[in-house]
């Protein structure tokens, strides 16, 4: 294809958004509001599975050491526990820091007989698993080891966020897909209206040798515009309402507020930009495939 036909069909595109400015705008206005769902939707996603990781770090299982293991044996079995599969941290609490936590729960006078040899409490390992999936394979490992007395654990916790984690997965995900799928039918309808409107001109045009290609580029174009002004869009008022409501939202320490626009921006910025074009350009080919198939040539319009 030549330059000069080329630069003719990218003008048709825009000839065609300026003639039908106003379903333009309305198919940009139906396009944003979608992807500003969708991108919602992700976000929140994102935030939930922020909020699960520092969940999933304060559900941890609590290994308690023989009482005949000395000071090396007990860094051995520290890090034989570090060396297991799935487990992300291992943190050793001596018998003297646990006897310290209950200070302040027991009388003075117990408190001072339990120092030294006296101290009852057992040296422990607070150990953090990386995915709580493995949980029972992972607890059933630690529990083999012949250095462990006893495990404190809590396997219904594990497995509630576990389950929970999964259908915000699942759902999450089909929402997103059906917010597409109505996008990808709201600009496939406005590339129809177009077509429509240009059909005595298409006619023509196929009547004097124009092939499908030359005839469909146009419209291609016009869907893959409408697309990204979309996607910039919806992007910008995603930005704009997001660093709002991370200023309002802040829970302390615990979650250290919303995570940061700047961790996912690119994300959403190329997502919405290929969300867009994609629709945009498979709206056209669709509108205009089953044109030039059911009504090409000039029966009907002429």
């Amino acid at each position: 294809m030549r330059f000069s036909s080329l630069r003719y069909l990218i003008k048709e595109g825009f000839r065609n958004i300026w003639q039908n400015r106003f379903m333009a705008v309305a198919s940009i206005g139906v396009l944003v509001s979608c992807l500003l769902l969708t991108g919602g939707a992700y976000l929140v996603f994102v935030n939930i599975d922020h909020a699960f990781d520092w969940v999933y770090g304060q559900n941890v299982v609590v290994a308690f050491a023989k009482d005949t293991l000395d000071g090396d044996q007990s860094a051995a079995l520290q890090a034989k526990l570090q060396g297991l599969p799935n487990v992300a941290e291992v943190e050793f609490v001596s018998k003297e820091e646990t006897l310290e936590k209950y200070k302040d729960s027991i009388p003075e006078a117990t408190y001072e007989d339990m120092q030294g040899e006296n101290n009852p409490m057992p040296d422990s390992f607070v150990v953090t698993f990386d995915d709580l999936a493995q949980f029972n394979d992972t607890l059933a490992q630690i529990q083999q080891i012949p250095e462990i007395e006893d495990v404190s654990y809590n396997a219904d916790i594990a497995s509630m966020l576990t389950n929970v984690r999964h259908i915000i997965l699942v759902v999450g995900g089909w929402i997103i897909v059906m917010l597409l799928l109505v996008s990808l039918f709201i600009i496939a309808n406005t590339i129809k209206l177009t077509v429509y409107n240009r059909r005595l001109e298409i006619s023509i045009m196929k009547s004097v040798g124009a092939t499908n290609a030359f005839v469909r580029i146009p419209f291609v174009i016009e869907g893959m515009v409408l697309g990204l002004v979309a996607g910039g869009m919806a992007y910008g008022i995603l930005y704009f309402i997001y660093t709002k409501l991370s200023g309002l939202f802040h829970f302390g320490t615990m979650m250290q507020g919303l995570v940061n626009f700047s961790e996912v921006w690119w994300i959403v910025l190329v997502g919405f930009l290929a969300i867009g074009t994609l629709t945009g350009v498979t709206g056209s080919a669709i509108s205009m495939r089953k044109y030039l198939k059911e009504e090409g040539g000039t029966a009907g319009v002429l």
